[in-house]
């Protein structure tokens, strides 16, 4: 009994002795934003005349993901977009790659790709909202240590399509609109 014990001190010596270096990776990531969508909107009124208006929206999104290496990360987007006739949530395939190594502002790029749902928006009488294809590349600063949590900046193009069944007028049978959203968002965010 008494050499059990002498051999298990032993070894807890030893471990003690000759620790195993092992870095510890932390793998998932997340990357939350809030911001405001602009752009302009032309609207024909079918009789030579036109009218062009500047466009406001809110976005919110969020990025949860797996880190590849210390710069490059992929995962899943899913958001919400308040546009003034449609609200869509949008669910991407996106990746984060960090361009500067080092500072205190580093740079870097993002894109997300997927489609915008139309499953949270509710249609007036008649009307009925489908989603489309979405496409966000852009480019931030993020402030904070590697590795850590940071606050980010962001400037980046939102494309959403649209398509909107209307309500019939007068002789038509069919009435079908598709929206192309083109829009310009600056997003702030934390990211960890």
């Amino acid at each position: 009994m008494r050499a059990i014990g002498i051999l298990m001190l032993c070894v807890m010596i030893s471990q003690q002795a000759f620790p195993q270096h092992v870095k510890k990776v932390k793998r998932y990531t997340n990357h939350t934003e809030l911001g405001i969508l602009t752009g302009r909107t032309k609207y024909d009124f079918g009789s030579g005349s036109n009218r062009v208006d500047s466009k406001f929206s809110l976005s919110a999104q969020m990025f949860n993901g797996v880190k590849l290496n210390d710069y490059l990360s992929a995962g899943i987007t899913v958001g919400m977009d308040w546009y003034k006739t449609a609200l869509v949530t949008p669910i991407a395939a996106g990746g984060r790659y960090v361009i500067t190594k080092r500072g205190p502002g580093r740079l870097f790029a993002a894109i997300d790709a997927g489609y915008g749902a139309t499953w949270l928006h509710q249609d007036s009488d008649g009307y009925h909202t489908k989603g489309g294809f979405m496409l966000n590349p852009g480019i931030g600063l993020t402030y904070g240590k590697p590795g850590g949590a940071a606050f980010t900046i962001s400037l980046s193009y939102k494309r959403q399509e649209i398509i909107v069944n209307k309500p019939l007028l007068w002789e038509q049978t069919y009435r079908k609109e598709e929206r192309v959203y083109n829009r310009l968002a600056l997003k702030l965010g934390m990211a960890f």
